[in-house]
């Protein structure tokens, strides 16, 4: 048994993983608290924090999605576009991701950037697995192509 008997199961390695764990748990929920109080401006700091001392954890998604409501409640679109594409490079295979990829493609079109708009809705339309989301890719063409003809008139 040693000197440190509780270490006998557990390597110190896994120890400091499950720290690590703990930890990133308790940024992110810091950084929800602060949105949920209105704090945006802390809230984004603490999930940029979040990104950068725990990278690859279990809550990454969920910090990133409150990262962009924090960008959604402030207005900025491009972080929210910016952001909403890690997302999806992050998880390209899972419905959140195509959806995150959706979202800035929507943000993109807000920008007025109607090119990058078109690019990832035809992406969407053509790779993707998931009807639904390619059914509102295709929504978000017609709605610029009829958008784009009123204003030629």
């Amino acid at each position: 048994m040693g000197v440190f008997p509780l270490l006998a199961d557990r390597s110190v390695s896994q120890i400091f993983a499950d720290e690590r764990n703990k930890q990133g748990e308790l940024l992110y929920k810091k950084a929800k608290e602060f949105l949920e109080d209105r704090n945006h401006y802390q809230s984004v700091e603490t999930c940029k924090s979040f990104l950068l001392l725990y990278p690859g954890h279990s809550k990454t998604r969920e910090v990133r999605k409150t990262l962009s409501s924090n960008y959604r409640m402030t207005g900025d679109v491009l972080a929210l576009a910016e952001n909403e594409l890690k997302i999806y490079k992050e998880f390209p295979n899972t419905e959140e991701g195509l959806e995150s990829y959706l979202i800035s493609g929507k943000a993109y079109v807000r920008m007025g950037r109607e090119d990058k708009a078109y690019q990832i809705f035809q992406d969407i339309i053509k790779n993707t697995y998931s009807s639904k989301i390619a059914q509102e890719a295709e929504l978000e063409l017609t709605q610029m192509e009829i958008l784009g003809e009123s204003k030629n008139k």
